[in-house]
């Protein structure tokens, strides 16, 4: 076996940063070869990360020396450059989400399967160590049974949109769903890992204050298959806020992102586990009891994952039948705020 999986990346923007030196961090993976449509992104992650760069993503995947790919690029151009790389039996990572639309993510899916390769979706905050023990608590019956969630994730990273950009349109063509899309769609995955799939939504977006020609304010109400009610809030304006509360009958769990004074990838480049809060305030008193975590590496542990299934064949947590689930609630709230009427998942379109 291989010491090392090699690998090209595609797409060069901030969080291409994040993901570049969690792979410095990796024993299992090697940046070999970069591209982007920008030549000065190519020479400064070249020089950077001592990796070669690329003319075009067909000169990427065309590279007999390669196990895979990693798509840190547009909502709108996964499917064709997954399609592309999945021809050349090339492994695909994609950042979340999987596609702006259900279609384009159900031919994402179709395409790794028909050539026998891996997709991984970048879903990493299910891995954070609180929504873990988030899950392993409710699983154990510590609050009883859960009857209702409550979700926010959202920053003032829309201030720095630019409204000439064509990936902050509100069509297919860019970012449908505004924050909700950006941002959101980690929570929606984060909410069907732990409590499973949602089966009805209702929503309401508003664009208020940025600049970008996209959904800065949006409030998702949904019901889970099990009965459970939940609530999704994501914003683009507001000061950074990340946090999740789930209320049972015995017991209530509020997790929270301590440290808001840092900007969005400065966080997830130095571990998010490291400054996340996880109580529980037990029926008949109102002590918020400090429930202990094993601090990790959330995005390292993603990229070897990676690894593992290019070298082992085994199926990745997060792979594009769950990432459509996420995309489902997302396209679901977005034709509920359009409509102004509840929408129904996992039928007709919306199916996965």
């Amino acid at each position: 076996m291989k010491d090392k999986v090699r690998l090209g990346m595609s797409g060069l923007g901030s969080f291409s940063v994040v993901i570049a030196n969690t792979i410095q961090r990796s024993r299992k993976v090697e940046l070999v070869t970069c591209f982007d449509v920008a030549p000065e992104r190519r020479k400064a992650t070249r020089e950077r990360y001592g990796c070669e760069e690329e003319r075009s993503f067909e000169d990427m995947v065309r590279r007999d020396d390669l196990d895979g790919v990693l798509l840190v690029t547009p909502n709108a151009f996964h499917r064709e450059q997954t399609e592309l790389a999945a021809q050349r039996g090339k492994h695909v990572y994609v950042e979340k989400p999987i596609a702006n639309t259900l279609e384009d993510g159900r031919r994402m899916i179709a395409a790794c399967e028909g050539a026998g390769v891996t997709l991984l979706i970048g879903h990493v905050h299910r891995r954070h160590a609180a929504n873990r023990k988030v899950k392993e608590l409710i699983d154990r019956g510590v609050i009883g049974a859960p009857i209702m969630v409550e979700a926010n994730l959202s920053s003032g990273q829309g201030w720095d949109l630019k409204p000439d950009e064509f990936r902050w349109r509100s069509d297919d063509s860019g970012c449908p769903g505004g924050a909700l899309m950006t941002i959101g769609v980690h929570q929606a995955d984060t909410l069907n890992y732990i409590f499973g799939p949602i089966r009805r939504v209702s929503a309401f977006f508003k664009r208020l204050l940025i600049p970008a020609p996209v959904e800065d304010v949006t409030t998702t109400i949904f019901e889970f298959e099990s009965g459970l009610l939940g609530y999704l809030g994501c914003n683009f304006a507001s000061p950074r806020t990340n946090w999740m509360h789930v209320y049972g009958t015995e017991a209530n769990l509020l997790r929270t992102v301590a440290r808001l004074d840092r900007r969005f990838d400065a966080e997830r480049a130095q571990g998010p586990d490291q400054s996340t809060r996880l109580e529980l305030i037990e029926k008949g008193t109102t002590e918020a009891k400090p429930i202990p975590l094993l601090v990790g590496d959330p995005l390292l542990e993603e990229i070897d994952e990676f690894a593992d299934c290019i070298l082992t064949g085994r199926k990745p947590e997060t792979d594009g039948h769950s990432a459509l689930k996420a995309l489902a609630l997302i396209r679901a709230a977005i034709e509920s705020a359009r409509s102004g009427k509840p929408v129904e998942i996992g039928v007709g379109s919306l199916s996965w």
